[in-house]
Parts: C-alpha cells; structure tokens; sequence
C-alpha cells in the first residue's frame, strides 16, 4: 500500500476550517474530478467521480470523527480502497494547520482511474492532493 501526507497552513480558524469539512455538498468545489457530492446517514458520502478520460465512476465513503474537533478519518467502500484521515491543528486564534494522510493501492487506482503508472501515477496523485488542499485553502479563506 503507498502512502501520502500533504499540509498546507490556513488562514482561518480551527472551528471553520472544520467545519468547511463536514460540508460534504461543497467537496465539488475543491476536489478534482469530484462533480456531486451528497452526505447520508451519520458517516455516510456519496461521490460522483469524472475521472480524466472522462469515465463516470461513483463512491461510497464512511467518515467518522476521532479526537474531538481534529482528526476525520475516511475510507472508500469497495474498490478502489483509499482511506486515510485528515488532521486540523489550531496555530493560533485565526490560522490553521490542515493535514491529509492518504494509503491507497496504485494498481486498484490506475485500474478506476486510468492514467500513468509507477513515479508517473504517484507525482499525478500528489499533485492532485496538492492542489485540492489549495483549493480547499482558498474557499475557506475567501469565506472567512
């Protein structure tokens, strides 16, 4: 299984940045590929996935919170596997850490997704991860 943690610092506070991320309608506006999003049940994520040769593929997610306002943990049921957690770290009154740590099955991912392997497929992840966090880093900011 390979793994990613990305960060990227905010400049908002803890509780927004929070709860931005259980607004699960809003993930479209900053996850790539992601075209509709919908929450049911207490954990429960439904995603409608566009992938880049334009395949449709649809996503069941189960989140639950752990350690209070900080840590959201995530997997994917069915295939392919991802899961991980994100981590929310207060700096200070008005800035905030938002970490994301991601294990997935590169040949379950190119097998959905399509696209490169090897170093090829992992730089394409990262920097899809990348710029998520950026895009996710400018709605909160601009919200704030």
């Amino acid at each position: 299984m390979s793994r990613l943690e990305e960060q990227i610092t905010i400049d908002a506070p803890a509780r927004e940045v929070w709860d931005r991320l259980h607004d699960v309608e809003s993930y479209p506006a900053f996850m790539a590929g992601v075209e509709r999003a919908r929450a049911h049940g207490r954990h429960h994520a439904h995603l409608d996935v566009r992938t880049k040769d334009e395949r449709r593929r649809e996503f069941e997610a189960v989140m639950a919170d752990r350690g209070g306002d900080q840590v959201i943990t995530w997997q994917t049921e069915g295939s392919p596997e991802l899961k991980g957690d994100i981590v929310v770290r207060p700096l200070d009154p008005d800035h905030s850490q938002l970490q994301i740590r991601v294990a997935y099955e590169p040949d379950a991912i190119h097998d959905a997704f399509g696209g490169p392997k090897g170093m090829a497929q992992v730089h394409r992840i990262e920097n899809t991860v990348r710029g998520d966090l950026e895009q996710f880093k400018s709605l909160v900011e601009a919200a704030s």
